[in-house]
């Protein structure tokens, strides 16, 4: 009781939409699809007026198609509309800041992305607490309540933290709880990881699903004994394969709900107690299954679009995720009434691993995302050896970012050897998916 009102106590103080919004999204979930469909329906109207009105890339967009506002009612009609991407925004970055920008309260974002294309966008402060109440919403399909205690093995970057160390540790001890870097998983360090969870008793992990997997193996190869019960693992920003689910189910004794999730386009989904996919949030953004004409689709594999309903500070519309996913209107007998994400296709990248330190794809992608880059891909060659191909962007400073890589990765991983390669563009086959990682070491 006393780790619930703590937690309630901390997003009072800073945050205090976010209970609130968590509260309705619980009393929602379960609701039927039509009336859930109708409330996105409703925000969405109200989503495309607002970005014809006030962001000039939307208004000439809509001006060029030969449509309105009014042409958008439906979900079905958002198919009248051109899919957003990445390049578009960086193209048009001028044209995507709204005329009341100075009006709005706003948070900053940047991702890098399973496409190798880092982006720097804004997110309306509303949008970014509905997103944290979503988040609480989901963990709620495992069985996480608020305030339980939750080991989480990730991190916002290589870049060094910005937060001070004291300042997380009371944000930490208000939510309950603790933090273990997944780009220093040293041996040194994973004995430390275990022996301190171990000792903590955290009733959830959650992290991305590389870094759990390799503490999972970890824990097994050294015959170490896990002596706390779990109620549940969330795993997420990765591809979760059916090898690292059953091992980490085995090593902690305790089931895997996996989740799918990007801030910068808002869509989610989760699994639940059924395990039989991923239930698709509709309480905060529209998800799109497409095939390749752009139609949409309620069975099998597609693209998945994404669009923000709250995120008016930079409105997000049929947003190219890069991901493929498998959608089923099948329904699952734990009451919710969604669409479901059956499976991820793609985002399957290799990991480094650099004097015995593993660093993960997402940690990358946000490292790289803080320049001015229009395309990258890391390559290993061996076990000291790095290769960074980069496709500079107008502002890109050589000799500035190469100094903040290097540093970020002799910070964490020692002294390496880093190339960086500068090109025009970097090729990929027509038969091949891009991938911004490859791994051609031997380890």
């Amino acid at each position: 009781m006393l780790n619930k009102i703590l937690f309630k106590t901390a997003y009072f103080l800073k945050r205090r939409r976010v209970i609130s919004y968590y509260n309705h999204f619980q009393s929602n979930q379960r609701k039927p699809y039509g009336w859930l469909k109708n409330q996105q329906e409703e925000q969405l109207r109200k989503l495309i007026d607002f970005s014809y009105k006030n962001v000039p890339y939307y208004a000439k967009m809509f001006d060029r198609i030969g449509i309105g506002p009014c042409d958008i009612q439906t979900i079905k009609d958002l198919q009248k509309l051109p899919i957003l991407n990445k390049q578009i925004i960086k193209n048009n970055w001028n044209d995507f800041i709204p005329k009341n920008i100075k009006m709005m309260e706003y948070v900053n974002g940047a991702t890098g992305g399973s496409t190798g294309i880092p982006l720097k966008y804004r997110m309306s402060k509303n949008d970014y607490e509905k997103g944290t109440a979503m988040l609480y919403n989901d963990w709620s399909y495992g069985g996480y309540q608020l305030g339980d205690k939750v080991a989480i093995i990730a991190g916002s970057s290589l870049i060094p933290e910005a937060k001070s160390e004291l300042k997380r540790k009371i944000q930490d001890c208000f939510l309950n709880w603790r933090h273990y870097s997944s780009f220093e998983m040293s041996e040194k360090n994973l004995f430390k990881y275990f022996f301190d969870i171990n000792k903590w008793k955290p009733a959830f992990i959650r992290g991305y699903a590389s870094s759990i997997y390799l503490f999972a193996k970890f824990i097994e190869d050294n015959n170490l004994k896990v002596n706390f019960r779990l109620k549940g693992i969330f795993t997420t920003s990765e591809k979760l394969f059916k090898k690292q689910r059953n091992s980490i189910e085995k090593v902690f004794n305790a089931r895997i709900f996996d989740g799918y999730g990007l801030n910068d386009g808002g869509v989610s989904a989760s699994e639940c107690k059924r395990h039989c996919g991923m239930h698709i949030n509709m309480g905060r953004s529209v998800m799109e299954i497409t095939n390749n004409e752009g139609g949409q689709i309620i069975k099998g594999q597609g693209k998945i679009l994404a669009t923000s309903l709250y995120n008016y500070a930079m409105p997000f519309i049929r947003y190219d995720t890069g991901d493929l996913g498998v959608i089923s209107d099948a329904e699952c007998s734990c009451g919710r009434k969604t669409l479901l994400l059956k499976k991820i296709i793609g985002r399957v990248t290799d990991s480094l691993t650099l004097n015995n330190i593993i660093i993960g794809s997402p940690v990358l992608t946000v490292l790289m995302g803080r320049f001015d880059i229009e395309q990258y891909q890391i390559i290993q060659e061996d076990l000291m050896s790095i290769t960074i191909k980069i496709v500079q962007g107008e502002n890109y400073s050589r000799k500035e970012n190469e100094r903040f890589i290097e540093k970020s990765f002799y910070d964490h991983v020692g002294k390496i050897n880093i190339k960086f390669d500068y090109v025009d563009v970097i090729q990929v086959k027509k038969t091949e998916k891009y991938r911004f990682i490859i791994n051609d070491s031997k380890h």
